[in-house]
């Protein structure tokens, strides 16, 4: 199933399915997957490894909620989570294609349903996806990465777990010296954040390193209904590269980028403007009736952060990659 049609699809489970992980539900014990996490040394294991790791720079891919199964949270190896995840290696990490090496673990993900269940229940739901991806993270440092440089990236849940893995990881000494950015993307970086753990840097340049890209599509007045724009949420325009608030124009806009049921692709430039307000970053499509997939409510673009600006993600993130290795020229 697309990428797009699996999200949309979410939109009522988010409602229908919240009983099995609360109180007179079905209940955690028979919903969640198999305390056992996945075993990162078999391929099988991994949503994508590259076959050649030609490229200097490397990207680990965490990709967004796409399960929408009857299960509270899925077992790494299920058909529907792998195929809709596999989408997002074109839809999404795309942008990274022919500039980094791309390494994209599966994960025991929770459904679109925890969004709505108690802090506690939510933690042990998400808290399992938490573990896989930083297992896998440890892996591939250990066995795959061979030193190079690397960018975190990923798109809703993928980059709400990115966060909390950047939470525990960001004082050590990798990450200080080989972190080229992170696009957490879909998901919210806060001010309380920025002062819990002084290791955060938002990205405020376009050419900034060692840095967090976050930001979250919405419509004019559609801030509060986005559930992924947490209370002070700050946003990076992707056509300014900049927190500040000023209305960028569409003309900075180098091409939306949008995929058919195949695959195929369709490249509008100059397709909307942006501007950080209130949380979110609030765009004004051309063409509105291109973006129908919205399961949180009119206004809500959140399938389409990546898409909206998708030439513009892939040029800044060649740009932060240049001025890494200008930076560190040991690692060219």
């Amino acid at each position: 199933m697309p990428l797009k049609k699996i999200i949309a699809a979410l939109g009522l489970a988010l409602f229908l399915a919240a009983a099995f992980c609360l109180p007179g539900g079905i209940g955690l014990g028979t919903a969640l997957a198999q305390e056992q996490g996945p075993d990162y040394s078999q391929v099988a294991n991994w949503l994508y490894l590259p076959k050649t790791s030609d490229q200097k720079v490397d990207v680990f891919w965490v990709y967004p909620t796409v399960y929408n199964g009857k299960a509270m949270v899925a077992e790494v190896n299920d058909p529907q989570m792998r195929a809709g995840a596999e989408n997002t290696l074109v839809a999404q990490a795309g942008v990274f294609k022919g500039q980094a090496n791309i390494y994209a673990p599966l994960y025991r993900q929770a459904s679109a349903a925890v969004l709505t269940m108690s802090q506690a229940d939510k933690d042990r739901c998400m808290g399992m996806g938490l573990s896989d991806v930083q297992a896998a993270f440890e892996y591939y440092l250990k066995n795959y990465n061979q030193g190079r440089p690397f960018i975190l990236a990923g798109h809703s849940q993928g980059s709400n777990l990115l966060t909390d893995l950047a939470r525990k990881n960001l004082e050590r000494p990798v990450f200080k010296k080989k972190m080229v950015a992170a696009y957490l993307i879909g998901w919210s970086i806060t001010k309380d954040d920025l002062q819990k753990h002084p290791s955060f840097k938002i990205c405020r340049s376009a050419a900034q390193t060692g840095c967090i890209v976050t930001y979250n599509s919405v419509a004019a007045g559609a801030q509060k209904s986005a559930p992924t724009i947490l209370p002070g949420a700050i946003s990076v325009n992707p056509l300014s590269w900049s927190t500040g608030g000023k209305l960028i124009p569409a003309s900075q806009n180098t091409g939306a980028v949008f995929f058919d049921d195949q695959g195929k692709s369709r490249t509008i430039p100059q397709f909307t403007s942006a501007q950080n307000k209130d949380g979110g970053l609030v765009v004004e499509p051309k063409d509105p009736a291109l973006l129908t997939d919205m399961p949180f409510g009119p206004g809500v673009y959140h399938c389409y952060d990546y898409s909206l600006f998708y030439e513009n993600l892939r040029a800044n993130a060649a740009q932060r990659i240049k001025a890494f290795q200008a930076a560190t020229p040991k690692s060219n």
